[in-house]
């Protein structure tokens, strides 16, 4: 069995009887027959796409890292099993050697020169034989690895050009942080009084009226994600994780909130993040469609490709903390594989909570007092 056809399977394995979940259960969650579960996890068979080998690895609880890991084995495992084992090499045939001839005996030079010949030919085949023998799976065997070529005479390179250019990723990102286009529950932490805070302007003016009032995102930040694939290939979105760099108590001001009135909207899916946790995760929440319509479920994974983009609504929430934080998307493409950051414009996302502060909305004709979140 081919190498990494092995490492595949036992990935699989080591994940099922880590989960304490039986063949027979994962198969009916699976939608596949035991004894196809049986021969991915031996090594008889390597499931045709990495979507069952995910899935099963996700029943099974596996981390971030893992899925990585065995999506790689499984691009291992894939190409193996299509490399068609080469026949074993056959031994050259004799040379035949002349009958010497009785009236014209050979001289010692001759036969130097065909002894030299020979060695010259058994060479050729050699090189030959190790040509087609060469491991087709070289290029493989390191994610985002340029493809190997076989050896043969260039000259010496230069050190810039030794240096390849690393390639782009293939899926960028853009964010808005417009509150889910909408002033509902969107507050902001200002030092001024309500007689120095002008009235609150139209949606898309919020951020700049609050960022020239010193604001800062209170309560909580509602986000929206779009991930777009580039032309060629789909990528593979795996999981979005949130890194915090700093959290520390939030600072006190006035809670200043720019909507009044609202309630009973629609929300989309979305991917709640705590970030009072002691460690803020991306969770998956259903989205609100209306009375008597199914929920809108979000969840890994997705795919992206250059005509086809996925947005993600996050909402990242604190009650008395100053957090400084961003995201990380995992992403996969073929072989490739890496993580893409999504912060505002090159800085942290920053949150406070506004536990104990003042509250206020703007009733139309000035600022009334109202309960924070």
């Amino acid at each position: 069995m081919a190498t990494g056809i092995e490492d595949f399977a036992a990935q699989l394995r080591e994940l099922k009887e880590r989960s304490g979940h039986s063949y027979g259960m994962l198969a009916t969650r699976l939608h596949v027959s035991t004894s196809t579960l049986h021969r991915y996890c031996n090594g008889a068979a390597v499931p045709g796409d990495y979507a069952p080998a995910e899935r099963f690895a996700r029943l099974c609880g596996a981390t971030a890292e893992e899925l990585v890991a065995l999506h790689r084995r499984w691009l291992l495992a894939d190409a193996a099993k299509r490399v068609p084992s080469l026949p074993a090499p056959v031994a050259p045939a004799p040379i035949p050697v002349p009958a010497a001839e009785p009236d014209v005996p050979a001289t010692p030079r001759v036969r130097r020169r065909r002894r030299g010949a020979v060695a010259v030919a058994v060479a050729a085949a050699a090189a030959a034989l190790a040509v087609v023998a060469a491991p087709a799976l070289h290029s493989r065997l390191a994610a985002d690895a340029p493809a190997a070529t076989l050896p043969h005479p260039t000259p010496t390179p230069t050190a810039k050009a030794a240096a390849a250019p690393q390639a782009p990723a293939p899926v960028s990102v853009s964010v808005l942080s417009d509150n889910w286009d909408t002033q509902c529950d969107q507050w902001f932490l200002l030092a001024q009084q309500p007689g120095k805070v002008p009235p609150p302007p139209s949606l898309e003016e919020t951020n700049g009226w609050a960022a020239a009032l010193g604001g800062t995102p209170a309560g909580n930040l509602r986000l929206e994600v779009t991930a777009q694939g580039s032309p060629g290939r789909p990528v593979v979105l795996h999981g979005l994780y949130v890194k915090e760099l700093s959290s520390r108590p939030a600072p006190a001001g006035i809670g200043y909130t720019t909507g009044s009135g609202c309630g009973g909207v629609l929300t989309p899916a979305y991917f709640d993040v705590d970030l009072d946790a002691a460690a803020p995760r991306a969770t998956s929440v259903d989205g609100f469609a209306g009375n008597d319509q199914p929920p809108v479920v979000a969840d890994f994974p997705f795919q992206v490709s250059g005509s086809e983009s996925q947005v993600l609504d996050v909402a990242g929430h604190t009650v008395d903390r100053d957090v400084s934080w961003y995201l990380e998307i995992l992403w996969s493409c073929g072989d490739r594989h890496g993580t893409l950051r999504v912060d505002d414009h090159g800085r942290p996302f920053r949150t406070v909570g506004l536990k104990g502060d003042p509250g206020y909305f703007y009733n139309g004709r000035a600022w009334e007092p109202t309960d924070v979140p």
